[in-house]
Order: C-alpha cells, then sequence, then structure tokens
C-alpha cells in the first residue's frame, strides 16, 4: 500500500519525505480544503514538486474546493501549471473542474476528494467513467464495503488510516457556512462542531462537545485495509505542525515495512502523544466505532517534538543511483549517474599520465562522497587507463555538476497544454415554461396538505423505506401528480442499497432525487432523475456535468448568492431550494444514541443546544443497516417571497421536515401566489441562507 501524507507547508512537506512517506498531498493558497495552512506559492510549489520527485516521491495537488464560475478559470490554469511542473495527480471535488481537467488536461490524472462523498460501487463506476482513476473514499465506510466495491471495479481505492474524523459525512456539511460564512466545501471551515453542544431528549446534558468526534488509527490494523483492497493509506493533517507529520509517517511507514509489537506500541504512545483527541478509535471500519466529547490533548513532549525535528532538518532520503566513470588519457572523461530509466552525464578535461600506475579507487572515493546530496551510491563502475590521472576536485566537480543535472532531469515536468477560455456551455432554452412546485415531504399528512395547497409535485423523504411504503402512497398515482422518493446522502451498505433499489423499481415512482453520484445508476427508467442539492453545484460546468451524465434536473448548492444563481440561470437550466431547514450535517453517528442509548426514533430524534443556545433539530431516516441523522438549522431558510427577482427556475423545492402539515400548505400556497406574481410575505423567524451572505 502506498503512505500518503499531508503537507501544509515546507516543513511538512519534508517532514513526510523524510520519514517515509510515498506520497504527499499539498495545496496552493486558493482552490484547496485546508486553505488556512501555510501551503505553497507557485515557486515554493514548483520547489516542493522537484524536492519531492527528486527523492523518488510522489506529489498530488490539492483542488478539492467547490467553485464558483467565476473561479474557474483560475483553477483551470492552476490546473495546468501544477501539470506543467509535475503534478503525480489532482485532487478534486467539483464535477464541474473536474470535466475541464479531463477534457483540456488529459494527461493529468483526477483522484477524486472524499469531499466527492464516494461510498457505493455505483458511485465508484461513476468515477471510473468520468475518467478519475481514484477515489479517496467516505471515512463512514466499512472494511466490508470497501471490500465489495474493490472486487466489482478496478477503481484505485484510498483511504484515511489515522487523523481527525468529520462527524458530518464529507461534502455534505453545511454548518459552518450557514452559522458564519465560512465553508467546509470552500475550505475555510470554522470547525463549529468542535465547540460546546448537547443534545437532549427531555434530559439535557451540559458542556459535552457532542459533535467533537474522536479521532482515528489504523496502525495495527494496516493488513485489514489491504485485504479490503485499500491501495492507498491517508495520513490526515495539513493544518497539524510538521513534528506531527513526522512522527505520524515514520508511525506508519515502520508498520507497512512490518514493525509489530513492542515496536509498535511505543509508535501508537508517540501517535497519542504528539496529537489526539482523548485516545483512538477505529472509525467505521468495524461498525461504530466512534465517541463523542473529545477534546484535544495538551502540548506534546519537549523531547518527542525535538525528535521529531531531527528526522526532517537533515538529508536523510537518499535515492540510489548507479555510476559509471570513463577516463582515457588524451579523452574527455565521462561520468554518468542513472536512476532508474534518468541518467545525467557530465564530461570532464582528458586525463594525464600519472607517474606511476594506479588503481580504480583513486576515482571510486570521490564519485562516492555524495554528503548531502539526495542520493546514495548503490554500484560503481569505473572503466579507466591505469596510468590515467585526475586532480580530486576535478572529479569532486564532475560528480557535482552531475548531481545537479541528474536531480534536473529528475524533476522535469510536462508541456503546456493548449486551454481556449471559456470552454463551451449548452445554452439554456429560453422557451417559455412554467416553474414547478415540488415539495419535500415526510409524512403522508404533509402530502395531503401540499396536494391540496397546489404543489406540481411531491418528493417523499420517508422516515423509514419499509415495504409497506408503497401501500400508503397508492392514492397519489391517481391525481396526475408526479410522485418522487428522495434517497438519503449515505447508503453504504448493500441491505439499504437493495431496499432503496427495490422501490425506485416498484413502479410507484415518477422520478428520486439523488445526494450522491452514486445514486444515478439506480433511477435508469424514471422519467425525473434530480441531481439534489447535496450534489454541489455551484457553477455552470458542474451542472452541464451532472446533465451530462443523464441527470434531467440540477438543484443549485445552498452556498450560492442570489447573484450567482442569476448568473447561472442566465446560462443553464437550474433548480432551487427556497423554503425548508437547511440539512446542515447528515450523521452515521448518532449523539442520541451514545447518550440516551437507541431511542426508536420515528423521524423526530431529539434537539442539538450549541454553546450560544440555539436549538437545531434532529431528524432520522431509518434504513436498514441503521438511522441516518440529519442535524437541521436553528431557523428555515425561506426566501419564496423572493425568487421572482431571479429569471424562471424550473423549478423550485420546498422542504418540509418538523412542520406541522398546515404550514406546509401554507408555504406552498405562498409559492404559488408568488409564481403569479402576487406579493407574498415570509414566514415567523427565518434566515435567508445565502441570499445576500456570500461563502468564503
Amino acid at each position: 500500500m502506498e503512505l500518503l501524507s499531508p503537507a501544509g507547508n515546507w516543513d511538512g512537506m519534508t517532514a513526510a519525505v523524510q520519514n517515509g512517506a510515498d506520497a504527499v498531498y499539498m495545496g496552493g493558497g486558493a482552490y484547496n480544503a485546508r486553505r488556512s495552512a501555510g501551503n505553497f506559492d507557485e515557486r515554493s510549489m514548483i520547489r516542493a514538486l522537484d524536492y519531492c520527485h527528486v527523492r523518488g516521491v510522489k506529489a498530488y495537488i490539492t483542488l478539492n474546493t467547490l467553485l464558483t464560475d467565476r473561479e474557474m478559470e483560475g483553477a483551470l490554469k492552476y490546473a495546468a501549471f501544477v501539470y506543467q511542473n509535475g503534478a503525480d495527480a489532482v485532487i478534486v471535488q467539483d464535477l464541474g473542474l473536474a470535466s475541464l481537467i479531463k477534457k483540456h488536461i488529459p494527461g493529468l490524472p483526477l483522484h477524486a476528494s472524499t469531499q466527492m462523498g464516494i461510498h457505493t460501487l455505483s458511485g465508484a463506476l461513476i468515477c471510473r467513467r468520468m475518467g478519475i482513476e481514484r477515489a479517496v473514499l467516505a471515512r463512514e465506510l466499512s472494511l466490508k464495503d470497501i471490500a465489495f466495491i474493490h472486487e466489482r471495479t478496478d477503481l484505485a481505492l484510498e483511504a484515511f488510516a489515522h487523523g481527525a474524523m468529520c462527524m458530518s459525512f464529507s461534502g455534505a456539511c453545511l454548518l459552518s457556512s450557514m452559522a458564519g460564512e465560512r465553508s467546509g466545501n470552500r475550505g475555510t471551515c470554522a470547525q463549529p462542531c468542535r465547540k460546546r453542544a448537547s443534545v437532549h431528549d427531555g434530559r439535557e446534558r451540559k458542556n459535552d462537545y457532542c459533535l467533537s468526534l474522536s479521532d482515528m488509527c489504523m496502525l495495527e490494523r494496516l493488513g485489514d485495509m489491504e485485504r479490503a483492497g485499500v491501495s492507498c493509506i491517508k495520513l490526515e493533517g495539513r493544518m497539524k505542525r510538521a513534528e506531527y507529520v513526522a512522527v505520524a509517517t515514520r508511525a506508519y511507514r515502520a508498520a507497512l515495512d512490518g514493525a509489530q509489537g513492542a515496536e509498535l506500541q511505543e509508535l501508537r504512545r508517540d501517535l497519542e502523544s504528539i496529537f489526539s483527541r482523548g485516545g483512538f478509535r477505529t472509525g467505521y471500519f468495524y461498525g461504530d466505532g466512534c465517541v463523542t466529547g473529545c477534546r484535544a490533548n495538551g502540548e506534546a513532549p519537549e523531547e518527542l517534538l525535538a525528535r521529531a525535528r531531527a528526522s526532517y532538518l537533515d538529508e536523510g532520503r537518499k535515492r540510489l543511483i548507479n555510476a559509471h566513470f570513463y577516463a582515457r588519457i588524451g579523452e574527455p572523461a565521462v561520468l554518468r549517474l542513472r536512476t532508474g530509466d534518468i541518467e545525467a552525464q557530465v564530461s570532464g578535461a582528458p586525463p594525464e599520465r600519472a607517474r606511476k600506475e594506479g588503481g580504480v579507487e583513486r576515482f571510486k572515493e570521490p564519485i562516492g562522497k555524495l554528503g548531502d546530496t539526495p542520493f546514495a551510491l548503490n554500484d560503481i563502475y569505473v572503466d579507466a587507463d591505469p596510468w590515467a590521472y585526475m586532480p580530486k576536485s576535478a572529479v569532486n566537480q564532475m560528480r557535482r555538476e552531475a548531481c545537479i543535472r541528474l536531480e534536473s532531469a529528475l524533476a522535469v515536468g510536462n508541456a503546456p497544454p493548449k486551454i481556449d477560455w471559456p470552454p463551451r456551455v449548452a445554452n439554456k432554452e429560453n422557451k417559455p415554461f412554467k416553474t414547478i412546485i415540488t415539495a419535500q415531504v415526510r409524512t403522508l399528512e404533509q402530502a395531503k396538505s401540499v396536494y391540496e395547497a397546489g404543489a406540481d409535485e411531491i418528493t417523499l423523504d420517508p422516515v423509514t423505506f419499509d415495504n409497506l411504503l408503497p401501500e400508503r402512497l397508492q392514492q397519489f398515482r391517481h391525481k396526475g401528480i408526479d410522485l418522487l422518493l428522495t434517497i438519503p446522502v449515505i447508503t453504504a451498505s448493500a441491505a439499504d442499497q437493495e431496499q432503496i433499489l427495490g422501490l425506485l423499481q416498484s413502479g410507484l415512482f415518477d422520478g428520486a432525487v439523488a445526494q450522491n453520484p452514486g445514486h444515478l445508476p439506480w433511477m435508469k427508467g424514471l422519467k425525473h432523475r434530480i441531481a439534489g442539492a447535496r450534489m454541489n453545484a455551484m457553477n455552470v460546468y458542474a451542472v452541464q456535468s451532472l446533465l451530462e451524465m443523464g441527470f434531467t434536473r440540477v438543484y443549485a448548492s445552498e452556498e450560492l448568492t442570489r447573484a450567482q444563481m442569476r448568473d447561472m440561470l442566465e446560462t443553464c437550466g437550474l433548480s432551487l431550494q427556497v423554503y425548508g431547514r437547511a440539512q446542515l450535517m447528515q450523521l452515521k453517528h448518532c449523539p442520541v444514541k451514545e447518550r440516551f442509548g437507541c431511542r426508536g426514533c420515528h423521524g423526530h430524534a431529539g434537539l442539538l443546544r450549541d454553546g450560544e443556545g440555539r436549538a437545531f433539530p434532529l431528524t432520522n431516516a431509518r434504513l436498514k443497516s441503521g438511522c441516518v441523522v440529519r442535524l437541521l438549522n436553528c431557523r428555515p431558510t425561506d426566501i419564496i417571497d423572493l425568487y421572482h427577482e431571479l429569471l424562471n427556475p424550473e423549478s423550485v423545492l420546498l422542504a418540509f421536515d418538523t412542520e406541522p402539515p398546515a404550514v406546509a400548505g401554507e408555504r406552498v400556497r405562498a409559492a404559488v401566489k408568488a409564481q403569479k406574481g402576487e406579493n407574498v410575505a415570509s414566514s415567523g423567524e427565518i434566515t435567508r441562507g445565502h441570499w445576500n451572505r456570500a461563502v468564503e
């Protein structure tokens, strides 16, 4: 397995390389999910790429944030820049950027970021269809789930083995975004999940940090990961100090190289000392092995920090080379250095005739003095006249020049790609149409209310996906209204997938709303194949990519402003959510169950209260493998009275969760009036979301 280490800055990069990483992942100042890390400007990025490649280490560049249309040209140009300078791959989240890179820089390998949420076989197959070579899998997968995917696809699978765990399913967290305009999808997460919060079901607990999840450590279980089909283990930590990177990389290098017993225990103690949140767990690899209420430990011991610093301040990572030296009297001396298929050659002055015959050792000794270079001598062959003589200074100079040339040869990049900007986007058809009003409901009572209020479509986001569901919905089949099913964000287990697929193929539904690329194949044959808001369409290229995949309609990201949505609507068809509590988190680990035991929740799982006293509802969707818990915003987003300011969207969604049926009906009636151009009022205690507040 490949060992992939974080590089948040130059020291972190050298710490990873010098302690045994096979590859590092790092980002520039923009377009990467750790914008608060030190990162690399263009000059230092070139140096870092060269540093890695000279030492036989791969470098993957993070372009793993969502992008607006105005940022896309810069991001594509940056991808071209790192490609020119030899990047081994880029890690991407934005589907629009992925499609543009594949089209315009086809020689640059693509890796799907964990933010893309790949966690099913169908998602892996979608990646391959997009030309993606590797997927960083969602952390919520078990080893059994990974093995299932591995056995059925040739997509390379990468998985986190150590470090921080996100409480929410990656790519589907809006808590930081909605709470303070700092978006995890845009690389500026403020980590509000690490702050004080409590849950209660009538019995509240104080100060228990119920969203702060335990760290992961798979140090002693790497064999299990390899047997499951993981080809690359990833260490989290671009925001952490270089000493942490050194200790973590050294530990996992030793484990991969066969360390056992007492040595592994000592390495684990070092890992716990350098950084942990109340000890380590195994994440979801063996089921739900997570706990919350975890806070970072104190300062690491100075002795450990000093030892970690010493590991990367000097050159200890050597690349083996073979040397060939040719010396004949009257002919230029030649020194060739070679590693793998890469070779460098220098010529020197012709040797003079020595006063006495000598051996080849007189040349081997200065050639072998590689000192603080990144090279170590594997073998040397000297083809020399026994009477040939050269001063050591001349041989030393040839060796120095040959090493410089070999470093340059190892650091070679690629020819710049030709990109004509802007790439073509299929223009929106400007024929008049009526915006569809879609109501998402959880109960039959809500469904009846929104139907009577004038909704054009009903999409069911059911509490449970049991076999009685079709019988309860038959009444809507004869009312001339299309019925859709909203698929939960997390559908990792085979049992869950089979259950949902059975419903979609039952003939009951006219369409479905996907929340992940992997859901698309399940919707084959349905009239409406809709990409929901969790698909994070933030630019017209992402919309186009989703339509080309086979979706028939695309919902805009909830992180877009009015101006950004307006710009997109001028170019492409787009759907908008105009009412509903934003789903801030998608939780596989239930904090209510952890504190109070499973309550058998049927839609309402409890309440979370943060340190500022705000109350956030917790709701659940019950699947065969367990619940997916949603943390809802403390207030509903309501822009029904404002959406007439935009060009006609294809559809507008009103999502009802905890609302009584009467409230659901009233908001649908307001949408019907707004669609006719009538003035309507907003409802009660609401938020406008990002209508006027751009995220960083």
